[in-house]
């Protein structure tokens, strides 16, 4: 009897493939991004040198993942965009904190690995990762046909920031009478997409209205280092699921931060999903970032500095001693 030789290949574990994938990705990592990426693709760990702008280093740490926007991107077959997503959700913490992004890496979970989607993947973490200024320095791509089904797989990024130790914005500065500004957000970023997703399943959706549900997450690094360069923040939020509501009361600092909606106007794609769903506004708000991606928190001298640095600032609220909660709507 013929023993078969291949037993790991016939349970869907292709070892060959993979290997030519890890080749495929050194192809699209040939060229660094940054000055200080001291490694390439294919080691087993990767390395970075500390910028020498930084002369109390401290690392900040974040890891994220896209969910279930993952299958809008499979419907219209464009998964670049979540790549571009991915980097945006880690870094856009990192940021949160004043830490600038240095280093990415990515875990690619599979049933069955498709080069050519994870190549469409990777491109689209390699854009984020240029806007961003950060080095993809690695990652892990787990084929697992036993644990993740037909087409389904999953993301999950990793990135790493630095910061000088007394530049560290944890919202501990935050007081009464500061100022709230808002950054527009591209769409809804990568959250709240289980509930799209199952609004939508059983509707006819035209093209258009699945393309804005693509759009990515807006990576808000420039503007904020930009930003800590010409004024002091005393905190940060990044609006990401839970909406403005849990994101802000994370940075309270006993204080209530109040936010006055009619400081913007939603954008109409969020009012499309509110009214294909029936969503009340109030689940829309605390679910959603509904248009506002990124906020800060500065003193009212430093708003204004701010607001003269980028101009899509937008002010939405201020702070005022505690009332019971942490955030609240005026």
């Amino acid at each position: 009897m013929t023993k078969n030789k291949n037993k790991y290949k016939d349970t869907g574990v292709d070892i060959e493939e993979g290997q030519k994938f890890i080749e495929d990705i050194k192809g699209l990592t040939k060229e660094p991004i940054t000055s200080y990426s001291l490694s390439n693709i294919g080691s087993f760990s990767g390395y970075i040198e500390t910028p020498s702008e930084f002369s109390d280093p401290v690392y900040a740490l974040a890891c994220d993942g896209v969910g279930t926007k993952i299958k809008i991107g499979l419907k219209l077959n464009n998964l670049k965009t979540i790549g571009i997503d991915l980097v945006a959700m880690c870094v856009n913490d990192l940021i949160s904190s004043g830490a600038k992004p240095t280093a990415f890496l990515d875990y690619y979970g599979c049933s069955k690995l498709d080069r050519s989607k994870g190549k469409e993947i990777i491109s689209g973490i390699l854009e984020g990762c240029k806007i961003a200024g950060c080095e993809l320095i690695g990652g892990e791509t787990a084929e697992m046909p036993n644990h993740y089904t037909d087409n389904n797989f999953d993301l999950v990024g990793f990135s790493m920031g630095v910061n000088n130790r007394n530049q560290i914005i944890d919202g501990s500065s935050i007081e009464s009478g500061n100022v709230i500004l808002g950054l527009p957000s591209s769409g809804f970023h990568s959250n709240g997409y289980s509930l799209i997703n199952e609004i939508i399943k059983d509707k006819a959706i035209d093209d258009s209205l699945m393309e804005k549900l693509l759009i990515p997450t807006k990576i808000y690094v420039n503007e904020i280092l930009s930003l800590k360069e010409v004024c002091n923040i005393n905190g940060m939020a990044h609006i990401t699921g839970g909406g403005l509501n849990e994101n802000l009361s994370r940075i309270a600092n006993g204080m209530t931060l109040c936010i006055d909606k009619s400081k913007w106007s939603v954008p109409e794609i969020f009012e499309e999903i509110k009214a294909l769903g029936n969503i009340s506004e109030e689940e829309m708000f605390n679910v959603f970032n509904c248009g506002i991606g990124f906020c800060l928190v500065l003193d009212k001298e430093n708003a204004k500095k701010a607001i003269e640095e980028n101009s899509e600032l937008i002010e939405i609220g201020f702070v005022s001693d505690r009332d019971e909660v942490d955030f609240k709507f005026i």
